[in-house]
């Protein structure tokens, strides 16, 4: 909740040796000031929000109530939940928004990329990095006000179809846009009579085949080899895989030193509802190869000098790794996630077990799991059945096709 009051501040007089009247903003236990043009001459000319003891008295007091009901009126139309903090709040409010300039694509990017790097969310603040390129060259750098339905599907829409890309590409860019002006709407950056993404469907790409098979597993399971990037895929990806699916940007910032991890998928931090937190005991499968790289208590995989390099280098390894066990499909680092609920679903673990295993919310469509909860101990039981099932040649009739 944010309140907006009248104050003076006896302690900061203005170089007249007058006192300034603020609009105070009081905004998640914190308090900022916003200058008005109205002063008094000492203390006792204002009392309980309002001046007095002065002819112009009446008159100021309307003045300066007219200009706090603007600033409550701005206020009434933000999302209060998209501020971190007071400041922010301040900010916004205080833009005139008549005189100001309407932000333009680029600076509604810039924003958004600026807000996911003080997150340490790097590689999602990337993708809107190209994303932001990509939407640029197709509709320029117009204010984010002139947008239209139009704009979305006749240039952009369409002109990333005659560009080729990939649905899935186009669903990714579009869906980035459409948050990034979804946050602007909230944060009181610009109103739409109608919204331009109203109407519009967004294209839906066929999901990817990553997960592999049991006998591929246990080939790069039972690999042996001198060669350093096949040694680091194969030990990345039975990480991920004994570690319920654990991506990267997680495995390498989570705390390996005892014998419980426990964690908050960054991918899902700012969006996720309820319980956020995933507690798994760590297998022994996983505590052979911890060993081989942990530093204090985490994975120490800072020879390739930050985390995008890292990220390069394994998608690197991991094509390496491929070519060598005969892989047809796609691989990378996210295989090891895919192979382990692909696993867990063969086998009949109930889908809000291996939801609260990998960190992805339970679905809000399936009313029963509004009244049960995942704990530890279901999830530690469904790792250790998917890895025993993992040193299976057979898994049963129904999915020998896929497994073999």
């Amino acid at each position: 909740m944010a309140t907006l009051n009248l104050k003076i501040l006896p302690n900061r007089r203005k170089l007249s040796g007058k006192l300034g009247i603020y609009v105070s903003l009081t905004f998640k236990k914190e308090v900022r000031y916003i200058s008005t043009e109205f002063e008094v001459d000492d203390e006792y000319q204002f009392e309980n929000g309002k001046v007095c003891y002065r002819k112009d008295a009446a008159i100021m007091n309307k003045r300066i109530q007219y200009v706090l009901g603007i600033y409550r009126e701005r206020m009434e139309g933000l999302n209060l939940n998209r501020f971190s903090n007071c400041a922010q709040l301040k900010e916004v409010l205080m833009k005139d928004e008549e005189e100001a300039e309407p932000i333009t694509v680029q600076q509604l990017f810039e924003r958004r990329i600026e807000r996911l790097e003080k997150e340490k969310r790097i590689s999602y603040a990337e993708m809107n990095r190209y994303t932001c390129k990509v939407i640029v060259s197709l509709i320029g750098d117009i204010p984010i006000d002139y947008l239209t339905k139009r704009d979305i599907r006749e240039t952009l829409f369409k002109g990333m179809q005659r560009r080729g890309y990939a649905k899935g590409n186009i669903q990714m860019r579009m869906t980035h846009f459409k948050a990034a002006i979804n946050e602007a709407i909230d944060e009181g950056l610009v109103k739409y009579d109608e919204h331009p993404f109203k109407g519009f469907t967004m294209p839906q790409s066929e999901p990817k085949l990553m997960d592999i098979t049991v006998t591929q597993f246990q080939r790069i399971r039972d690999m042996v080899t001198s060669d350093s990037k096949l040694i680091l895929a194969r030990d990345l990806f039975l990480l991920s895989f004994y570690l319920g699916g654990i991506n990267l940007a997680d495995l390498v910032e989570t705390d390996l030193s005892s014998k419980t991890m426990t964690y908050v998928r960054k991918k899902s931090a700012e969006h996720k509802t309820g319980e956020r937190t995933t507690s798994l005991t760590i297998p022994d499968e996983a505590k052979t190869i911890i060993n081989k790289y942990i530093l204090g208590n985490r994975v120490n995989l800072s020879f390739c000098n930050g985390y995008k390099n890292l990220q390069r280098y394994v998608n690197k390894c991991f094509a390496a790794l491929a070519q060598h066990i005969g892989i047809q499909t796609s691989f990378s680092y996210y295989a090891g996630r895919k192979t382990f609920a692909q696993f867990a679903f063969m086998i009949g673990i109930r889908t809000e077990v291996v939801e609260y295993c990998i960190g992805q919310s339970v679905k809000k469509n399936r009313p029963i799991y509004n009244y049960v909860r995942v704990m530890q101990k279901q999830a530690d039981a469904a790792v250790r059945k998917v890895i025993q099932r993992s040193e299976e040649r057979r898994v049963g009739k129904e999915c020998r096709s896929r497994w073999s």
